[in-house]
């Protein structure tokens, strides 16, 4: 019983991290340019600056000459942003989306939140044609762990307003960004399935525990 006591009490904590994400209802338009993926449904968007179940920090680590994409490698500046997973969570995937007033070359898809318009998004990772992801300071295995710091490449990045590409920090993706300032781009992730999973046990036992009281209580 004691055990079960301790389950319970670590589910109940993990609840917070369900209830307090920022969800967001995503959709992808299809783009030919690099990597084929679609993101359509809940997804979450992470920041600078937010609660901290969708904390991250981000630090531009200045120009760098490594080419995610070669192939379209125009003339502009490369740049290598860091971020670190202070959310208390493993993300299994997880997506760059530009603003707006934001362009750069190594595009897979366009990305968007539901009611606005899209914007030029990469997928962080190191497989596949673009390969922004260039170091993960835990195991190397293309999931955000949380306290995890990634470094990942934006490539021929600018943006019309002048914002600098790590300014990762208002609420809204793509067309629903409030532009620089703050922002002049977003995060947006997907949860690691085992969290997933101890999120829908945490529901299921905390139904079953809040009906068992209620028939203790009431018959």
């Amino acid at each position: 019983m004691r055990a079960i006591l301790i389950l319970l009490g670590a589910l109940i904590a993990l609840q917070p991290l369900a209830a307090n994400a920022r969800s967001v209802n995503v959709y992808t338009t299809p783009d030919s340019r690099q990597d084929d993926w679609v993101l359509e449904g809940p997804a979450h968007e992470l920041g600078v600056g937010f609660p901290q179940t969708q904390l991250i920090t981000s630090v531009n680590l200045g120009p760098v000459s490594f080419n995610p994409c070669p192939v379209d490698k125009e003339a502009g500046l490369n740049f290598q942003i860091q971020i670190q997973n202070l959310t208390g969570q493993d993300w299994a995937a997880v997506y760059y989306v530009a603003d707006p007033e934001t362009m750069l070359t190594n595009v897979d898809e366009l990305l968007g939140e539901v009611g606005f318009s899209t914007g030029l998004a990469f997928k962080i990772d190191s497989v596949g044609f673009n390969t922004p992801l260039v170091s993960e300071s835990m195991i190397v295995d293309n999931i955000f762990q949380a306290g995890e710091i990634w470094e990942f490449v934006i490539q021929d990045y600018s943006n019309s307003l002048g914002g600098p590409p790590e300014a990762l920090d208002s609420i809204g993706i793509a067309g629903a960004s409030t532009g620089w300032t703050p922002s002049t781009g977003s995060i947006v992730a997907v949860p690691e399935p085992s969290t997933i999973g101890l999120l829908a046990a945490a529901s299921f036992v905390i139904g079953g525990a809040r009906r068992f009281t209620h028939r203790r209580m009431y018959g």
